[in-house]
């Protein structure tokens, strides 16, 4: 055998080790996905027993099978954990159809955010606000990852309502959002009413009255 081959040849024989090795590295992608869904699973059944500040990464970990490294590689902090599966868990269920008018967007809004507040979901909401008091990253984060988007995108279908003459050439989409939401959040949080669907639907009502155009409809 030649020197070339027997260097082409061990030169074959390392990349074929390397391939190996590297192959090895990480986990599959679906071993992957089943530990992902399982720390969400465990970190939504715990926070319906104890709040936030009860829950510890231990627990998570134990209840979905996994290593604590592994939690703290993906969410390096307890509230980060939580508000993962809240927007993974929860946000899906507030989306809205594309075609309808900005005021028809905004009771849809508004009914599935009192639904979900109603829900399960409104323990965890309120633990993560109450843990901002004390903590600006996590009040931070969730307005971030949370309140943010959901705002963007209302204040966007006013504006377009407001274009489109649905809504007073006045009209100042961030305000009225605030407006409404502020009050749906204040209620949520303080318990000052009923908080309905029925609530929503008058708070809007009363809100958006003075807003509307002669185009608007009814």
């Amino acid at each position: 055998m030649s020197l070339v081959s027997i260097e082409f040849t061990l030169r074959s024989v390392k990349l074929n080790s390397m391939k190996k090795n590297t192959a090895r590295k990480g986990r599959p992608p679906s071993e992957m996905a089943a530990s992902h869904a399982a720390i969400m699973n465990a970190v939504y059944a715990l926070l319906q027993e104890k709040s936030i500040r009860d829950l510890t990464i231990e627990e998570v970990a134990k209840r979905a099978r996994v290593g604590k490294p592994t939690l703290y590689k993906w969410w390096p902090t307890k509230a980060t954990l939580v508000l993962a599966m809240l927007c993974e868990r929860m946000a899906p269920n507030l989306e809205k159809p594309t075609v309808l008018t900005a005021e028809e967007s905004l009771r849809l809004r508004v009914r599935r955010l009192i639904d979900a507040f109603s829900g399960p979901f409104g323990k965890i909401v309120a633990g993560l606000i109450a843990e901002g008091q004390s903590q600006p990253a996590i009040r931070q984060a969730f307005f971030d990852r949370w309140v943010s988007p959901r705002r963007t995108a209302t204040i966007a279908d006013l504006q377009r309502g407001k274009n489109a003459g649905e809504l007073r050439s006045d009209t100042e989409p961030d305000l009225l959002n605030d407006a409404i939401f502020g009050a749906i959040y204040y209620r949520f949080l303080l318990g000052s009413g009923p908080f309905t669907r029925r609530f929503g639907e008058e708070l809007v009502e009363q809100v958006i009255r003075g807003h509307r155009s002669g185009n608007a409809r009814s």
